[in-house]
């Protein structure tokens, strides 16, 4: 039987997976990323107005 070990890809590999292959795709990409980073600010921001007790906001 075959012995399969996980293995976590380290940053170059990671960045050339992510990497887009034409400019169309590399700004649709960075769209993405921006949005993502935008959520998780709001989100976090979320968090700590719940935490405080000034859950108004929802």
């Amino acid at each position: 039987m075959a012995n399969l070990s996980e293995r976590v890809p380290d940053d170059t590999e990671m960045d050339a997976m992510t990497t887009p292959r034409n400019v169309k795709s590399a700004e649709t990409l960075q769209h993405k990323r921006q949005v993502k980073r935008r959520l998780e600010d709001f989100l976090e921001q979320a968090q700590l107005r719940k935490a405080i007790g000034d859950d108004d906001f929802f």
